[in-house]
C-alpha cells in the first residue's frame, strides 16, 4: 500500500508515497510483517532523519539475489522462559515475501493515490506511468554505500503456538545517501539530484533500492 504519512520507521513491509521520514529503528518493535508500521524508538545511524527530504519510501517486497535471499529463523537462538513459553532471535539479512505480490500492491496503492490531487497524486501518476513504461530505474543501495541487517525475535506459547513478533534495524550508510543522490523538490518530495526525477527508496527486510523514475 502507498501511505501518505508525516513520519514513519523502519518496517517489515511497508509501502509509503510521499512521506516525510524520521526513522530507523534500533530497538524492538512488533509489527505485522505484512502491514504493520513500527513505532521508531531510536536511530542507528540518523537514518531516514533528512525529514522533507526523503519524499516517499515504497516498499517492494522482493527476493533478490545473494545477500537477499529471504529471510529465515535458522541458527536463532533459543531463550526458554517461565511458564514454558520461549523465545527465538535471528539477525541477519534477508528478504521478505513475494516480489509479484508486492509489487502489484504497490502498483494497486499507486492508482488509489494517483486518484487525488496535489503532490502526492502527481509523484504516483510519474510512477504508474514509469511502472508501464518500464522505465523505473533501479540500483541496489549496498552498492551506494548503505548496508543493514535486522533481528527478528519471535515469541512462543508453552503449546508452541507464536505469540508474536518484534523487529529492529540496524541501517548505516543512510543520512550520506541521501544527501548526495537526493535533493527535495518545491513539492516537498524526494527527487534524483542528478536527473531531477522522482525518486524512492524500496525496502525489502535488510535490502534497500534507490527508484528514480
Amino acid at each position: 500500500m502507498l501511505i501518505p504519512v508525516n513520519s514513519f520507521s523502519s518496517t517489515a513491509a511497508l509501502s509509503i508515497l510521499g512521506a516525510s521520514n524520521p526513522a530507523a529503528t534500533s530497538a524492538p518493535q512488533t509489527a505485522n510483517p505484512k502491514s504493520g508500521v513500527l513505532a521508531a524508538t531510536g536511530n542507528t545511524d540518523d537514518v531516514f532523519k533528512a525529514g522533507n527530504a526523503i519524499g516517499k519510501i515504497i516498499e517492494i517486497v522482493a527476493g533478490m539475489n545473494k545477500n537477499n535471499s529471504p529471510f529465515t529463523m535458522d541458527g536463532a537462538q533459543r531463550a526458554d522462559n517461565a511458564g514454558g513459553g520461549y523465545t527465538e532471535t535471528k539477525t541477519g539479512q534477508g528478504t521478505f515475501g513475494s516480489d509479484a505480490d508486492s509489487e502489484a500492491q504497490a502498483l494497486r496503492d499507486a492508482e488509489a493515490a494517483a486518484a487525488g490531487t496535489g503532490p502526492q497524486a502527481d509523484d504516483a501518476r510519474a510512477y504508474l506511468k514509469a511502472a508501464a513504461n518500464g522505465t523505473i530505474q533501479k540500483t541496489d543501495m549496498s552498492t551506494m554505500g548503505v548496508t543493514s541487517t535486522m533481528t527478528l525475535k519471535k515469541s512462543y506459547y508453552a503449546d508452541g503456538s507464536e505469540r508474536g513478533s518484534t523487529y529492529s534495524w540496524n541501517t548505516q550508510g543512510m543520512s550520506d545517501f541521501i544527501k548526495k543522490f537526493t535533493v527535495t523538490g518545491d513539492d516537498g518530495l524526494m527527487h534524483d539530484k542528478a536527473t531531477g526525477k522522482y525518486a524512492g527508496i524500496s525496502q525489502s527486510g535488510t535490502k534497500f533500492t534507490y527508484l528514480v523514475y
